[in-house]
This record gives C-alpha cells, sequence and structure tokens, in this order.
C-alpha cells in the first residue's frame, strides 16, 4: 500500500506536469515548478526533522494502549506553524529580491501570497500525516502527506477548469489548506486530555528533530535547488525543461521512500533490542529490494528517455540526456541502499548531519557553476554526483562505525583502541 500510495502521488505530479506541458508550455511548467518546489522545500526547513521525531516519539502511544496527551500534540503543531510564521515573515520583507533572481527578473503576480499558502498547508500536511501514522493510520496518513493534493489537482486540470497556470497555483494552495484541516481532525481522536495520556516533553521531540532535520534539507534541497539554479541561471523555459526531466528521474524515488516508509520502524525495532545481526540483515533485503524494483525501470526510462518525454510535448524532446544523467544518478543512489537511514535509526543522527552538511556545501557552490559552463546537463551531472558521494560516504560509515555491510547483510565486529 505504501508503494501505491507513493505511486499514485507521483503518477498524478506527473500528469500534472503532463497537462501543464501540452496545454501552457515548458515556461508554464517551470512557473508551476518553482512556486510549488520553492514551497514544499521551506515547509520542510519549517517542520525541521519534528515530523520524524513525533513518528518515533508518538508511536509509543499506540505500544502503551493509550492516546496521546492533547496538550502535546497541539504543542508539535503549534511549533511547526511559529518556525513556518517566521518564513512568512521573511518572505513578505525579503521575499521579492530572491523571486527576482529566481524567476530571473520578473515576478509573476502574486507569485510570493500563493507560495505562502502553498508552504502553510504543505506544513500542516507534512506534520499531521506524520501524526497518523505513529498511531498505524499508514494509508490515510500517507494519503494526506502526498496524495489527495496531487490527485484533487489534476480533476481540477483535467476537467477543463483551468485558464492558466495561475489558476493551477491557487486551486493547489486551497486544496491542500482543505487538506490540512481535514487532517487535523482526524488527528484529534487520538489525542485526550484525560488523565494517563502520553506526554511527550517537547524538549525531548527537538533533541531528535534537530539533527534530522539536516538529513530531511538535504533531501528536499537537490531537487529544488536544481530547478532554481536553472532559472536563475538559464532562465523560466529552461527551468520546465529540467523539472520534466527530473520528475520523470524521480519516477525511482517511489522505490525509496516505499520500502524505506517500511524498512525504518525494523530498523529501530532492531536495534532497540540490540539485535545487530537482524539489522545487518533487514539492512541488505532493503538494498537488494531496491535494485530489484529500481534497476529494470531505470533502464526503460534510460532507453525510451525520448518518447517519454515526448508525452510532454515536442519542445521537451532537447531534455533527453538530461534525463537520462538524472536515471543514472537517481537509479545509483537508490541501489545504494538505506545507509543514511541506518545511521539516524541507530543513534549516529550527528555523523548523518555532518555528511549533510558537507554535501549540501558542495552543492550550493557547484551547482550554479555546472549551470554556468554546463548548462541543464551540467546541473543534472552535479547533482547526481553529489548524491552518489554521500550514499559512498554513508555506506563506508555504517560499515565504520556498526560494522555492517549493507551489500551483503553481514555484520563484523567493531574495531575499538587497545586501552594501555
Amino acid at each position: 500500500m505504501s508503494l501505491a500510495i507513493r505511486g499514485g502521488s507521483v503518477a498524478s505530479g506527473f500528469l500534472i506536469t503532463v497537462l501543464i506541458g501540452r496545454l501552457f508550455g515548458p515556461e508554464a511548467n517551470g512557473h508551476y515548478a518553482l512556486i510549488t518546489q520553492t514551497a514544499m522545500f521551506l515547509s520542510v526547513v519549517a517542520v525541521g526533522g519534528i515530523d520524524l521525531a513525533v513518528t518515533r516519539k508518538f508511536s509509543a502511544a499506540v505500544a502503551q494502549n493509550i492516546r496521546i496527551e492533547r496538550r502535546s500534540l497541539l504543542k508539535v503543531i503549534a511549533y511547526s506553524l511559529m518556525f513556518t510564521g517566521i518564513l512568512v515573515v521573511i518572505l513578505i520583507n525579503g521575499g521579492t529580491p530572491i523571486m527576482k533572481l529566481i524567476f530571473k527578473g520578473e515576478v509573476p503576480q502574486d507569485a510570493i501570497l500563493v507560495l505562502i499558502v502553498i508552504m502553510i498547508s504543505r506544513t500542516l500536511t507534512r506534520m499531521l500525516g506524520a501524526v497518523l501514522r505513529s498511531q498505524k493510520v499508514y494509508i490515510w496518513g500517507q494519503s494526506i502527506e502526498v496524495l489527495l493534493i496531487p490527485t484533487i489537482v489534476l480533476i481540477y486540470i483535467a476537467a477543463g477548469m483551468a485558464p492558466g497556470v495561475e489558476q493551477v497555483l491557487w486551486m493547489t494552495a486551497v486544496t491542500g489548506m482543505l487538506v490540512g484541516t481535514a487532517a487535523f481532525f482526524t488527528c484529534l481522536p487520538y489525542s485526550t486530555n484525560e488523565p494517563g495520556a502520553l506526554h511527550v516533553p517537547m524538549r525531548e521531540i527537538l533533541k531528535v528533530a534537530v539533527p534530522l532535520w539536516g538529513v530531511a534539507i538535504f533531501l528536499n534541497v537537490a531537487d529544488w535547488y536544481g530547478l532554481a539554479t536553472a532559472s536563475a541561471v538559464l532562465g523560466v523555459y529552461e527551468a520546465g525543461l529540467y523539472r520534466v526531466a527530473a520528475q520523470v528521474a524521480g519516477v525511482l524515488s517511489i522505490i525509496t521512500m516505499g520500502l524505506f516508509s517500511v524498512f525504518s520502524p525494523q530498523f529501530a525495532e532492531a536495534h532497540a533490542g540490540g539485535d545487530m545481526r537482524k539489522l545487518a540483515r533487514l539492512a541488505a533485503s532493503a538494498t537488494r529490494l531496491s535494485a530489484f524494483f529500481c534497476l529494470p525501470v531505470a533502464v526503460l526510462i534510460f532507453v525510451f528517455a525520448g518518447p517519454v518525454l515526448d508525452l510532454f510535448g515536442p519542445e521537451f524532446h532537447p531534455a533527453t540526456t538530461v534525463l537520462r544523467v538524472a536515471v543514472v544518478g537517481q537509479a545509483i543512489y537508490t541501489m545504494t541502499g538505506p545507509s543514511g537511514l541506518i545511521l539516524a535509526m541507530t543513534g549516529h543522527e550527528r555523523t548523518n548531519l555532518i555528511q549533510t552538511i558537507g554535501s549540501t556545501a558542495l552543492l550550493l557552490v557547484s551547482a550554479p557553476i555546472a549551470a554556468r559552463y554546463g548548462g541543464l546537463l551540467g546541473i543534472a551531472g552535479c547533482l547526481a554526483a553529489v548524491i552518489i558521494a554521500r550514499n559512498i560516504v554513508s555506506i563506508w560509515s555504517v560499515r565504520r562505525l556498526t560494522g555492517i555491510n549493507v551489500f551483503t547483510g553481514t555484520i563484523k565486529p567493531i574495531e575499538t583502541p587497545a586501552v594501555a
């Protein structure tokens, strides 16, 4: 079901891009992608790893067969909205110069306002989806977070109700707020004001969230920064071409997100029980399943890259090589296993954070240079190289810190310095 929901969300997003491309052209695709991707990236900044911490901490309510303290629930929502409010103030007061840079001079009407509304709605759905998943409401929780908004927007466009990309953006914003409101009211029954409910201090949530914040940023910054760089350096039209190539290659991320969402609680359980051999076997299973599902899809996209892009319209055909480079990078990243996730689940969040900061800094510096000298192909190659390098370092770190080989499922004793 996890793979199906993630697949449905990616399919809906894919079809939205197809329809916008065919109806309004590459520039409209770039316009829509820049606003929505920026909003989604900023929502990750606002949530700050709190969603992952909530999934871990609030799961204790299910284990103890009790409900969450309502105050604790409202507090995590309030903190996320507070961080979102800070970003809103920044956007209102300083967003125009940034948007001018991204859109290469001319900012579309209402761009900042619709960006803010989408950011708030995505913060709500991301946070409340995590709360629902922590209570084992997996299907509805994931639907809230990734499926409902693009599906409703897709129906709106397919019904011929959108005269332009601006209306599609506002429909995305309004739909997100409605889904976020529905998510809030479906979370309330899992909380209570009665004595004996699960109380989780906000300090504990933030202690877990802060190291994971950097990881969440990196996982989302690559797509957004590549798109923003393409637009700022090359133009909105080229950003539309890049977005389509990246979105098609991103189909492989369904496998990563779907499988790892299933394996992550099993990793945590094995580590909590001190069964490192089981953790090693699970890591190898996740890696092999990733390769099993990923490789055939990656080969098909690589071979038929041209015909796939023609679905969006003949204007997108020049991005064929960009798509091939992007899919190779995404495939290698997917097939090299869940090393970063294992580091997070085994108490090595700081190592994960250090690697994240390093790879993000490398990306921020190298992507504009790659765009300047290599165009869209340079951006795709740069992003692929950075994400692959990060995963290779994670594999080495897992081997050194835990002794686990994520490919074979074997484990060796960790060497400790001799005491004189």
